[in-house]
Formats: C-alpha cells, structure tokens, sequence
C-alpha cells in the first residue's frame, strides 16, 4: 500500500493559472499504476481541428504584423496536432523513458485527463543555498543550419526576463553563464544556466509562479505576449506550457511542461511552439514546430 512521502508535495500549473497541489505518495510499481489507467476512465479528447501549414504560417504572419506594429520583443505562437490512435499506456510510457533519458519524464491523470511527456526544460530547482535555472530558446537539428541572430536573440530576451524576475524577487546575485549549446534528444536547443541567491521572501512555489509564463513559453513584454496569443491560437493549452514539480524540506524541482501530449481514448493531441520575433521567416517557424512534433510522434509511433 502506497504511504504518504513525508512531506513531499507535488505541484501541477497549466499555462494561465496557479498550481495545484497534491501530497505524494509511494512508492508504486507498474502493476499497481497502470491498471488503474484504462480506456474507460480517460476523457475523449475534444475534436480541435490541427493547424495546416498554411494556417499556422499565416498565424506567425499575423504575430509579426503585431510585433513590429507594438515594437514587442518576441511572442511564443503554438500549434496543435491530433492523431487518431489507441496508446498502450505503460509501454508508450517506457519509450519516453528509453528515448529521453535526461529528460524528466511523467504521467499525469487527474479527473479523467492524461498528460505524458518528457520535459528538457527546468523552470526552477533550489535547495538551502540557491536558485537554479535555466534559458532555453531556438531549435535546430544537429545537422541542420546554424543558428542565426534571430535565434540568439530570441534566447537573450528569455535570460533578460529571468535575471530581472530574480532580482525583482529579492536575489542578491544572479550568475548567468552562457549561451552554448545543448542536445535535447533528436535536436539542439541554446542554452544559458542562471544561479541566484535566495530571495528574501515567498516559497519556491511562488517563486516558480513570478517566473512563469518566462518568454521560452510566451513572450516579452508577457501581457502582450499573452494577448497576442489568446487572438491567434485555436485551442485551449490547458497544461502545455504549464509546469510541474515538487517540494519538499531539502529541495524543490519545477519543470516546464514541453514535450509533451494530452492522451484520450483514441486521440492523442501533440502540442509544439515557436517563438516568434520580428525578424521571423514563418515558412521556418512552420519548420521548427514540424522538428519539436516528431521528437515525440517518432517515439509514440514506433513499434
């Protein structure tokens, strides 16, 4: 029988909204997990109708349109793409767990809704000396072209906003090393780690909550970026985007809910964005939510 883990608490936001708290309890194998799991007690997915090419570029059109016009820095537009299929769900989970072994790879259900994933992206870590995180922006494929000034920008803007909340929060310091570049399964992404000192107020939960939405998932300035999105995109990101993690008395652990898919009975949405600045080519942003969609379609396909 699973007992309480002491005083560990695990924390589930969406995108817009405070997290949600639950106190942990294990351990459990996979045979206790799984069964409880089935077809009959998961949500149908609402039928959202996935973006053509042709949509989604001129969605980045528009948000270009909208940058330049409000002279806003960046703002993250994503897209949603259905498949029709039945998952196995321990085996589906297994393969996240074999593709993306440094990626922190969950299952989530609650009230009938099952989310998986396998998140490269720390919001935040602290323990009794500091806070951790990190900046991470642009996508490429190993072999494919270089970054460019757009993709450096774009990931400066996110390390900008993050020092600033830091500071805001009460942090002495903060240490930002970087960008260089890092391997996130099948792609690379850029990378600045940012440490910090302790702010002088609040809890690591409100600590991660002043740091979401940061511009890797929505924009700067945020609340235009956020309005921008709530006009262009055509579905609700619900937990895409959010964050997930836990506290206990030693340490705390968020991360960004990327890489990752809602899972109904014979549906699975696949969810990838894009941030979008003035100089972006939208045939290329197209592109790049093509890339992020496969390191999980390739994954939950294979047989």
């Amino acid at each position: 029988m699973p007992e309480r883990l002491g005083d560990t608490k695990v924390h589930v936001s969406p995108f817009i909204g405070r997290a949600t708290t639950f106190h942990a309890e294990g351990p459990l194998d996979a045979a206790e997990l799984w069964p409880s799991i089935n077809a009959q007690n998961i949500h149908e997915l609402a039928d959202v109708h996935s973006d053509s090419k042709e949509a989604h570029i001129e969605r980045v059109r528009a948000a270009v349109k909208q940058i330049v016009q409000n002279h806003l820095r960046k703002v993250v537009i994503a897209r949603r793409e259905d498949l029709e299929m039945e998952l196995d769900y321990a085996s589906t989970f297994q393969k996240l767990v074999n593709a993306y072994p440094q990626a922190i790879v969950y299952a989530l259900f609650i009230e009938g809704r099952l989310w998986m994933g396998a998140t490269p992206e720390t919001l935040l870590t602290s323990d009794e000396h500091a806070i951790y995180t990190m900046a991470l922006a642009g996508t490429r494929k190993p072999d494919g072209p270089e970054f460019t000034e757009k993709e450096y920008d774009e990931q400066l803007a996110v390390t900008e906003s993050i020092n600033d909340t830091l500071l805001q929060l009460g942090s002495a310091k903060v240490d930002a090393k970087g960008p260089e570049i890092i391997a996130a399964g099948p792609v690379q992404h850029l990378i600045t780690r940012i440490t910090a000192g302790l702010p002088n107020e609040g809890t690591p939960v409100d600590w991660a909550h002043s740091l979401h939405p940061t511009p890797a998932v929505c924009g700067m300035p945020k609340r235009d970026a956020l309005s921008i999105i709530d006009a262009l995109e055509n579905f609700n990101r619900e937990l895409y985007a959010g964050y997930l993690g836990w506290t206990s008395e030693e340490n705390s652990r968020f991360y960004v809910n990327l890489r990752c898919m809602q899972v109904g009975q014979k549906r699975v949405a696949l969810y990838a964005g894009g941030g979008i600045t003035a100089l972006s080519d939208p045939e290329a942003e197209w592109e790049e939510t093509v890339i992020k969609l496969n390191t999980l379609k390739s994954v939950i396909t294979q047989e």
